[in-house]
C-alpha cells in the first residue's frame, strides 16, 4: 500500500496540480448551469481542493481566480438560457426543477429584487435556480452582472476558503486553541460536511434523477449507441439485464456484487499494510500515544458512553428488543437478514482476531481481554447498527426521512469507532478493517434479504395487535436498560507494565531500525532525522539543563509547534532558541536506553526561517547547518564534550509535511554530559 501511495497516489496529485485550476473553473462552471449542477457538486470538490490548496499542493490565488471566474461564467450562460428559452423549457416535463423550488425561487426574486442574485449564491436550492430564472423574467442584464459577480466572489472564498484554513491550521491547531478543543473542532468540522452533503442530496435528489434519466434515454437513442445494440444483441440483452430493477438477479444484485467485490478488496488491502507493517501501522501508534494526552474527564465520559453501545451486552439487549419488534410486525424476512449479518460478521471477526492476535494498545484506558485486530465494537456498530438503518430506510417512503436515516446511522457508528481510537482500545487499522467486515456482512445481509423479497417468502402479513404500542414500550424499556446500566457499569482501569529499559554497547543499536533514524509526522512519513544524541546522568533530566542555558519552551513561543514523533512518541520536550533572523527548533525524545550507565537521549535539530500565509512556518532545507547550531552553542554554554559522531543515514534530500525539502550529510553528533 506504502507503493502504491509514494508512487501512485502522490505523484499522480503532484502531476495534477497544473490542471487543479481548469477542475475549479469547470466544477463552478457546472454547479449552477442547469441539468449539471444536480449531478456534479461542484461545492465538494471546490472543499477539497482548498483542502489540498491547504496542504500546499496548489496555489490558493489560482483556484480561488479560475473558481470566481468559472462561476460567474456558469451563471450568465444560465441566464441567458432562462432569458431567451425560459418560457419553453419549464413547461417541460424533464426539467430538474421541481415546483417547490420554483415558486421558493420566484418568492425570493420577488422579496429581494436586484440583490437576491447576490444572497441566492450562499443558499442551497436557490443558487441553481435563481440565475435561470432571473433570465426568465427578463431581469435587467446590467444589474444582473453587477450583483452575481460580487456573489460569485464571495461563494468562492467561502467553500475554497474552509477547505483551505482547516487543512492548513489542522496541524497547528493544538497549538492555538488546545488540544480538547482540537478534538470537538475536528468534531464539528466532520458533522458539518455531513451535515451540507445531506443537504445537497435532499435538495437534488430528485432533480438528479430526472436529468441522469433523461440522459441515458438520449444515449440510447443515439445513432451510434443504436447501432451498437443492433450489432451485438445477445450482449446487448445481457447488459440490459443487469439493470432490470424487477429481477434480483438484474440491478440488486449487480449492484451488490460490485459493492461487496470493492469492500473484499479494501480488506485484502488492509490486511496486506498491516503484514507488511506499512506507514499506516506507523500512524495507528502515533495516534494511540496522542489521543493520550488529548483525554479530559468531559470527552473520556462522553465516549465511554459512545463506546458502551458496542459492547456485547447491550447489542444484545438491543438486538432481542429488534427481535421482538420485527416479530410483533411479521417482518420474518428482515428478523433472518438481521441475524445473518450479527451472528456472520461476529463469527468472522473471531477467526480474524485468533489469526492475527495483535495485543491492544499500550495506552489502552480500560481492560481488554481479547485480541486487537480487528475492532469487534465497529464491526458490530456496522453490523448491527448500519442493518437497522438499512432496514429503516427499507420501510419508510419520504425520501428526506430516509436520508435522514442514513446520516444519523452514519454518524453513529463513526462515533463508536471513534470512541475506541479515543479510549485507546483499538488502533485506526483496527477501527477501519471491523468497518470493512461489518460492511461485508451488511451487503451479504441485504442480498438475502433481497433474494427472499422476490422469492416471496414469508409473505407480508397483517402485524399482530397493539404491535405499535408493544414495539414502543420495547424499545423504550431497552433504552431504560443501557441508561440505568451504563450509570452502574464498572469499567476497570488498565494497568501498564513498567517501560523496559535497554543497555546498549554502541549508539548504532538504537538505528538498526530504519524508521528509528528519522522523526515522522503525523501521516507516518520520514519528517526529519536524528542528528544529536545526548547522554547525561540516570538522576537528571535533559530538558532542564538545556533550559538553564537559555533554551525556551517552544510552546511558550509565538511560532509554531509542529507534532512530530520518534518510535510514534512525542518529544519529552520541544525547545527554542531565537538568532538574529532564525529561530532554532530542538525536539527531543527519552530512548529508554543506558550507554556506560547514562540515559541516551535522541534530538532532532531544526531552524524555522520564515512563515508561508503568516500561518505556516518554512523550516531550513540545511538540517546540519542547524545541527551545528545547536551542537556549538551547547559546548560553550553546559558541560558538554563531544564524543565521536555516529554516521545513522547516508546522505539524503526529503521532503517535509508541507513539501519542502531538506537534507543532510546522514550524521548525528554525540554529546556527552560531564559532572
Amino acid at each position: 500500500m506504502s507503493d502504491i501511495l509514494n508512487h501512485s497516489i502522490l505523484p499522480f496529485v503532484e502531476h495534477f496540480q497544473h490542471y487543479a485550476v481548469w477542475v475549479v473553473f469547470f466544477a463552478a462552471f457546472s454547479e449552477t448551469l442547469i441539468g449539471l449542477g444536480f449531478l456534479l457538486p461542484g461545492s465538494t470538490f471546490l472543499l477539497l481542493l482548498g483542502v489540498l490548496a491547504g496542504q500546499g499542493y496548489f496555489d490558493i490565488t489560482s483556484l480561488l481566480l479560475f473558481a470566481v471566474a468559472g462561476a460567474y461564467l456558469g451563471d450568465i450562460t444560465n441566464y441567458h438560457i432562462g432569458k431567451h428559452y425560459g418560457t419553453a423549457l419549464l413547461g417541460k416535463t424533464w426539467m430538474p426543477f421541481s415546483n417547490e423550488q420554483l415558486s421558493r425561487a420566484h418568492k425570493f426574486l420577488n422579496t429581494h429584487g436586484a440583490k437576491s442574485v447576490f444572497l441566492a449564491r450562499f443558499l442551497p436550492g436557490l443558487k441553481e435556480s435563481v440565475p435561470f430564472l432571473a433570465g426568465s423574467v427578463k431581469m435587467k442584464q446590467s444589474k444582473f452582472l453587477f450583483w452575481d459577480f460580487f456573489g460569485t466572489i464571495g461563494w468562492s472564498f467561502e467553500v475554497i476558503g474552509i477547505g483551505y484554513l482547516f487543512s492548513a491550521s489542522l496541524v497547528l491547531a493544538q497549538i492555538w486553541l488546545g488540544r480538547t478543543i482540537t478534538v470537538l473542532a475536528i468534531l464539528i468540522f466532520l458533522l458539518a460536511l455531513l451535515y451540507l452533503l445531506k443537504q445537497f442530496v435532499v435538495s437534488n435528489a430528485h432533480s438528479a434523477k430526472i436529468v441522469l434519466l433523461s440522459l441515458c434515454h438520449s444515449f440510447l437513442r443515439n445513432p451510434f449507441v443504436s447501432g451498437i445494440i443492433k450489432a451485438h444483441p445477445k450482449s446487448a440483452v445481457f447488459i440490459k439485464s443487469r439493470f432490470d430493477q424487477t429481477e434480483f438477479y438484474g440491478l440488486p444484485l449487480t449492484l451488490l456484487g460490485v459493492a461487496l467485490v470493492f469492500v473484499l478488496a479494501l480488506f485484502t488491502g488492509i490486511i496486506e499494510d498491516f503484514l507488511t507493517q506499512d506507514p499506516i501501522v506507523y500512524v495507528d501508534h502515533i495516534v494511540a500515544n496522542l489521543m493520550v494526552g488529548w483525554r479530559t474527564p468531559e470527552i473520556t465520559n462522553f465516549f465511554t458512553w459512545i463506546t458502551y453501545l458496542g459492547s456485547k451486552d447491550i447489542v444484545m439487549l438491543f438486538l432481542a428488543a429488534a427481535t421482538i419488534v420485527l416479530v410483533l410486525y411479521k417482518k420474518y424476512n428482515d428478523f433472518v437478514a438481521l441475524y445473518l449479518s450479527v451472528l456472520g460478521s461476529a463469527v468472522f471477526l473471531y477467526l480474524c482476531k485468533l489469526v492475527f492476535q495483535r495485543p491492544r494498545p499500550e495506552t489502552a484506558l480500560y481492560i481488554e481481554s481479547s485480541y486487537s485486530f480487528p475492532s469487534g465494537h465497529a464491526t458490530i456498530a456496522v453490523a448491527f447498527y448500519g442493518f437497522l438503518g438499512y432496514l429503516l430506510i427499507r420501510h419508510v417512503d419520504a425520501l428526506k426521512s430516509k436520508i435522514n436515516i442514513f446520516f444519523i446511522t452514519t454518524i453513529l457508528v463513526l462515533l463508536i469507532g471513534l470512541s475506541r481510537i479515543y479510549l485507546g482500545e483499538h488502533y485506526i487499522s483496527d477501527v477501519y478493517s471491523g468497518y470493512l467486515i461489518g460492511s461485508l456482512w451488511v451487503i451479504t445481509a441485504i442480498v438475502l434479504l433481497q433474494w427472499l423479497s422476490y422469492q416471496k417468502f414469508f409473505l407480508q402479513d397483517k402485524p399482530f395487535g397493539k404491535a405499535k404500542t408493544i414495539s414502543i414500550t420495547v424499545a423504550s424499556i431497552g433504552v431504560g436498560l443501557f441508561l440505568f446500566s451504563g450509570l452502574n457499569v464498572d469499567y476497570k482501569l488498565a494497568v501498564h507494565p513498567k517501560i523496559k529499559i535497554v543497555k546498549l554497547d554502541k549508539f548504532k543499536t538504537l538505528f538498526d531500525i530504519n524508521s528509528n533514524r528519522f522523526a515522522q509526522n503525523i501521516f507516518g512519513f520520514d519528517s526529519q532525522s536524528i542528528n544529536i544524541i545526548i547522554t547525561v546522568e540516570q538522576k537528571e533530566e535533559i530538558c532542564p539543563i538545556l533550559k538553564k542555558v537559555g533554551w525556551k519552551d517552544l510552546h511558550n513561543n509565538e511560532n509554531l509547534n509542529i507534532p512530530i514523533f520518534w518510535q510514534a512518541k512525542e518529544p519529552i520536550c520541544s525547545l527554542n532558541m531565537k538568532k538574529e533572523s532564525r529561530l532554532y527548533i530542538l525536539q527531543i525524545w527519552d530512548t529508554n536506553a543506558l550507554y556506560k550507565g547514562k540515559r541516551v537521549y535522541v534530538t532532532g535539530a531544526n531552524a524555522i526561517v520564515g512563515e508561508r500565509w503568516g500561518i505556516i512556518p518554512v523550516f531550513i532545507k540545511d538540517l546540519d547547518d542547524a545541527r551545528d547550531f545547536v551542537v556549538k552553542d551547547l559546548l560553550m554554554k553546559a558541560h558538554f564534550k563531544k564524543d565521536k559522531p555516529v554516521q545513522i543515514n547516508k546522505p539524503f534530500i526529503k521532503e517535509n509535511l508541507f513539501g519542502d525539502s531538506y537534507f543532510s550529510d546522514g550524521g548525528a553528533e554525540v554529546l556527552l554530559l560531564e559532572k
